[in-house]
């Protein structure tokens, strides 16, 4: 495309087919790869997450940064930038306001947890990254070729933040209203029985994957057997035959007679009785209501949030919702 002067249509077509077919297999590579190094060599370790990232919709290094020294650090909390937490999540406004926040103001929030965290080199790297990443490749796109710039960089790097962020918010979309601060198996969902799984590194484990980030990806079919019994007495979400954008889908449509069906009781047989499919639907419907600080208060106290998020954080989130509470 660089090399043209005037772009074909089919081009463009071929050029977005590769991406589509490539891009979740990327996006799975660096996952795997920033929780378990690949390479031995330190450059070519950093091949996938710094040379190949912006052409995936990716800054330079700050993937790494996000994900294993923030959100797995957080783990959805309300201190974690990408927390559902504070969504509806059957809302398609919701999402949206999730999805634009993020990819705005990414390059804000990132470096200004890490600063909040006296983490103040991995400030500068995340800010650095983002920014020198963005600016880099404006500066390209409005000295060369534009509309390739349009086709190879903009255009996919929008559906991948889409694909990262709509991925997340199916993630942690069905939160324990006992204990949605919980951790895995409180806050993840687990698909079993699916053709993604065999293809991307048995992600659909995600609740597998928050208990222990270093296990292998190999490791989470024998790991979520064995403890099945765990899974049954938290209410963990296990759904089969899907993926993420098809639970994400149902999700933005309000189908949740389809989640339900999708639902799995993993309790060993006639151990105990199963919900019906309306049961289900109110369950999955009860999972997915927005938490508020309030909500939270109610849960674990007052002593234990700030325990968790510190005083400042927790008066924070009272007086953004207009409840300041004072001892």
């Amino acid at each position: 495309m660089f090399l043209s002067e005037r772009i074909h249509p089919l081009h463009v077509i071929l050029h977005l087919f590769a991406c589509w077919w490539q891009i979740t297999a990327y996006h799975l590579a660096i996952h795997v790869s920033s929780h378990r190094r690949v390479f031995k060599s330190d450059v070519l370790d950093k091949w996938i997450p710094v040379f190949c990232a912006p052409f995936f919709g990716h800054s330079v290094y700050t993937y790494y940064l996000h994900h294993i020294k923030m959100h797995h650090v957080s783990d959805n909390s309300p201190l974690d930038i990408s927390s559902t937490l504070f969504y509806q999540r059957d809302s398609l406004l919701g999402f949206l306001h999730y999805f634009f926040r993020f990819y705005f103001l990414a390059f804000f929030d990132l470096p200004r947890y890490f600063m909040k965290h006296n983490q103040r080199n991995r400030a500068l790297i995340a800010l650095c990254c983002e920014v020198g990443t963005f600016a880099l490749m404006s500066f390209i796109t409005y000295k060369f070729n534009t509309m390739a710039m349009v086709w190879c960089f903009w255009v996919p790097m929008t559906a991948s933040r889409f694909g990262m962020m709509s991925g997340n918010w199916v993630q942690h979309a069905f939160l324990d209203p006992k204990d949605p601060l919980g951790g895995g198996l409180h806050n993840s969902i687990t698909i079993i029985e699916s053709r993604y799984n065999f293809l991307n590194f048995n992600d659909g484990y995600h609740a597998s994957h928050h208990l222990n980030a270093q296990r292998h990806w190999s490791e989470h079919p024998r790991e979520f057997l064995n403890k099945r019994q765990a899974y049954v007495d938290s209410d963990a979400i296990v759904l089969k035959g899907t993926d993420y954008d098809g639970v994400f889908g149902l999700l933005m449509s309000g189908n949740y007679k389809a989640l339900a069906e999708m639902m799995v009781d993993i309790a060993l047989p006639k151990s105990r009785k199963w919900m019906t499919l309306e049961e289900r639907e109110a369950w999955l419907m009860e999972r997915t209501k927005k938490f508020t600080w309030m909500d939270l208060d109610s849960i674990y106290g007052r002593d234990v949030l700030e325990g968790k998020f510190g005083k400042a954080a927790v008066e924070k989130g009272f007086r953004e919702e207009g409840l300041i509470k004072m001892e």
